[in-house]
């Protein structure tokens, strides 16, 4: 990928949003979040049989509801995880952490919006015990959101999208590039799920958000194909030692 393509942007970009401890949530990204909760329960009921520890990588002012396991936060700012028992200010590209520490990783709330999945795959894999799993999400480049756009397809492009009626940037990344990242650094995707295909399709036909989750919240049993959605979350195992 090209230099001058790199993704991520710089932290005092990000600060005016998210050096906050607390903010009100659209209906679009309330509902994403309650979706993506639920796939994080799914798949980490059990916590890793050689470390207890699970991150929460980019967490904001998100906790992990999952008792089991002994949850770290991280962030890029102090605010959001001011309140928290165990929590470190840091970038997800630079993890202060040993090798095989955690038994699971979440960076979901599409945390790789706003960094280089480039760099901070390689700190999940270099901290992940082996076997441990690592859940993450993203905006698909292959959303209908894309269709007829010069972002549809590419393995990386900054696209805009509506966030609590203004508009915002982020970084979109096709599925095939994450993949690629994953399997480049030693991990084996055991599942990959489609979120928000609906809305997505309405919002490219012209329909409001606010109408367009209406109608995703009445079809979300009916799915689209897969390479469809507007947000896929990314299962995957570390390689064993």
């Amino acid at each position: 990928m090209s230099a001058l393509l790199r993704p991520g942007f710089r932290r005092e970009e990000l600060r005016s949003r998210y050096a906050v401890s607390s903010f009100i949530e659209d209906d679009w990204h309330t509902y994403c979040g309650e979706q993506t909760a639920k796939i994080v329960s799914d798949h980490l009921k059990t916590p890793h049989s050689n470390s207890r520890w699970l991150l929460n990588a980019g967490s904001g002012i998100y906790e992990l509801p999952l008792e089991s396991w002994s949850v770290v936060s991280i962030d890029l700012f102090f605010e959001p995880i001011r309140n928290r028992q165990l929590s470190i200010c840091a970038s997800v590209e630079h993890l202060p952490f040993a090798a095989a520490t955690f038994g699971g990783i979440v960076c979901v709330g599409e945390v790789l919006g706003y960094c280089d999945p480039a760099k901070a795959i390689p700190e999940f894999a270099r901290i992940l015990a082996p076997s441990g799993k690592l859940l993450l999400d993203f905006g698909s480049t292959f959303s209908s959101r894309h269709w007829f756009s010069h972002s549809y397809g590419r393995a990386a492009d900054q696209t805009v999208v509506p966030y609590n009626g203004s508009m915002e940037r982020i970084w979109n990344y096709s599925p095939a590039y994450l993949a690629s990242l994953l399997h480049s650094y030693g991990f084996e995707i055991t599942n990959q799920i489609g979120l928000n295909g609906w809305s997505a399709l309405l919002q490219r036909l012209g329909v409001s958000v606010h109408s367009a989750l209406r109608i995703e919240r009445t079809l979300s049993q009916i799915l689209l194909p897969k390479r469809w959605a507007d947000i896929m979350t990314v299962v995957a195992e570390r390689a064993r030692a």
